[in-house]
């Protein structure tokens, strides 16, 4: 029976909490999307008839994020 044994070097795991926290700044500092965002998301959403209606009751990001899940920007 052989053992694997897997070993994560301390550079890898800096360099990944660097990107997320680069990644996390950028999304805390992204605010409120921008009308064109959100007409983006609209035009989307507007393709799946569920979609659509949940946007009409629930708003534009909500809907989208239910079916597509969270906005790309």
């Amino acid at each position: 029976c052989q053992t694997l044994m897997f070993v994560f070097t301390a550079p890898q795991v800096v360099m990944k909490r660097d990107l997320a926290a680069v990644l996390l700044r950028r999304r805390r500092a992204a605010g409120e999307p921008t009308l064109q965002q959100l007409e983006s998301l609209r035009e989307v959403c507007e393709l799946n008839i569920a979609c659509d209606e949940m946007a009409d009751t629930a708003g534009i990001v909500a809907a989208y994020t239910a079916y597509y899940g969270p906005p790309p920007f």
